[in-house]
């Protein structure tokens, strides 16, 4: 069998768009043109979302005073579900729309159809999602480790305070006093985000950076820079941009729009449900607080990384 290292090398770069002849390839858009096209779409949609949802909230007469200020950590039960659709329309306009209203116009006919494009035709093998399922298992304490390393790095007061505010609307949104506020909790912050973010970072970004740079690792860790620094949330800059390393590399070796989206909503899914059972006292270990890593277990975590890599490439897509 042949290494995994020795593998990547010698298929640098698997989009099949990058195999047509000369006459196919120059109906192909432009890298440049997509990509600010998929910018463009963004900003609009974000402003149109906004734009929406203080109609409805106009309509019915919801106090957007707490949203946009502070939104705080022990908000009320109404308040947290206003903050839930707020930016549940944000992100279902500024990521999922956005991206796929980019991919619709560039890939409507041949060479290359939108599906195609984005590798969305086929559902991911049982073993192959499965690895990809435990590869973001096992990768937690090498993340959490990156976490530990990222807070030593001073910041400027004006972005720690930024954070401590996230902090916050984190918490109170993660407080969840039954199974609806779980349940929306699961769609708005992990199932949409899955779903927008992998479209834009991976399906759309990642894809066409893959056209103009010929090294993919380069690729996958420009995507993941820019995927994690889009959060702005520098105190977890390091451990969002290795998350965002590894669903790029399983796009990227997989050739299936569908295993880093499901990887994706894992991820956050287990940190919400962890959250939930937290709140209703069915078991102790608070999600929200800082874990101290030890160096060897994130050795451990990283080589289990590695192996799930080495076993999920040799998988026959």
């Amino acid at each position: 069998m042949e290494e995994f290292g020795t593998t990547l090398e010698k298929e640098p770069i698997s989009q099949d768009f990058l195999q047509f002849e000369a006459p196919e390839a120059q109906k192909l858009p432009k890298v440049h043109l997509v990509l600010f096209t998929q910018f463009g779409f963004s900003m609009a949609l974000t402003l149109l979302g906004g734009m929406v949802f203080m109609l409805l909230a106009t309509l019915v007469h919801w106090d957007t005073s707490v949203l946009t200020s502070n939104f705080p950590a022990d908000a009320d039960f109404e308040t947290r579900w206003h903050m839930r659709i707020m930016l549940g329309v944000s992100h279902l306009c500024t990521f999922v729309l956005a991206g796929w209203a980019t991919v619709r116009l560039f890939y409507q006919q041949a060479p290359l159809t939108w599906p195609d494009y984005l590798r969305i035709r086929k559902l991911p093998q049982g073993k192959t999602l499965i690895a990809a399922l435990l590869l973001m298992l096992v990768s937690i304490p090498l993340v959490l480790f990156a976490y530990n390393i990222n807070k030593m790095v001073p910041i400027p007061e004006s972005w720690r305070l930024m954070e401590a505010q996230t902090a916050e609307a984190i918490k109170g949104l993660l407080q969840m006093q039954n199974l609806g506020e779980l349940l929306g909790n699961l769609v708005i912050i992990a199932l949409l985000p899955a779903i927008g973010e992998e479209l834009v970072f991976r399906g759309v970004l990642q894809q066409q950076l893959m056209r103009r740079i010929a090294n993919p690792w380069v690729v996958l860790l420009i995507s993941a820079a820019i995927f994690s620094f889009i959060h702005f949330q520098f105190e977890g800059f390091l451990p969002r941009m290795l998350l965002g390393t590894i669903l790029g590399w399983l796009y990227w070796r997989t050739r299936n729009f569908w295993v880093p989206a499901i990887a994706h909503f894992f991820n956050n899914g287990i940190q919400i449900v962890g959250q939930y059972l937290y709140n209703q006292k069915l078991t102790s270990v608070d999600l929200e607080q800082d874990f101290s890593i030890p160096w060897y277990l994130a050795v451990l975590s990283g080589l289990l990384v590695w192996w799930l890599m080495r076993f999920i490439n040799k998988i026959k897509t």
